[in-house]
């Protein structure tokens, strides 16, 4: 009887314990999933007047829009070409500083960690693993219109 009865115990607890490990294991992972952003709609906010833009260069400026209300202000680079012109986001992909333009390099440094990208965005030295975020862009009426995920 008395075996009996600690086998069952020690089944009890290996049970529990296998449940709170599983249950863990799923939390972690639940955590580290990226999360979806499949469900946000592009909404499109004036930037810039299309005569403001620079021909070709680099301009700095302050994207303003509102969501739900709230306003919120996001610092992003015009980048422009006789051919393309494009928003790069300017926050470092890697923990979130903002990225300063150097003239002379035709480059996007980061001030905390050293982090390079080129004028397309893309990461070529330092930590960042990921390129400069880039916004959907369009002309329409004399504006430049830029698409934010809300």
């Amino acid at each position: 009887m008395e075996n009996n009865r600690r086998e069952f115990i020690k089944k009890a607890l290996f049970g529990m314990f296998a449940v709170l490990g599983l249950g863990s294991l799923f939390a972690g992972l639940r955590v580290l999933a990226p999360v979806g952003r499949q469900d946000k709609e592009l909404a499109w906010f004036p930037l810039a007047a299309e005569d403001d833009v620079p021909r070709s260069g680099v301009k700095k400026t302050e994207l303003v829009y509102a969501v739900a209300g709230k306003e919120r202000k996001a610092r992003v680079f015009i980048v422009s070409s006789p051919d393309k012109l494009k928003v790069l986001s300017a926050v470092c992909s890697h923990l979130g500083c903002l990225v300063n333009y150097r003239k002379e390099t035709r480059e996007f440094i980061c001030p905390c960690h050293g982090g390079k990208y080129d004028i397309a965005g893309k990461n070529i030295a330092g930590p960042p693993a990921m390129p400069l975020n880039t916004y959907p862009v369009e002309i329409r009426n004399g504006m430049v219109m830029v698409g934010v995920k809300v």
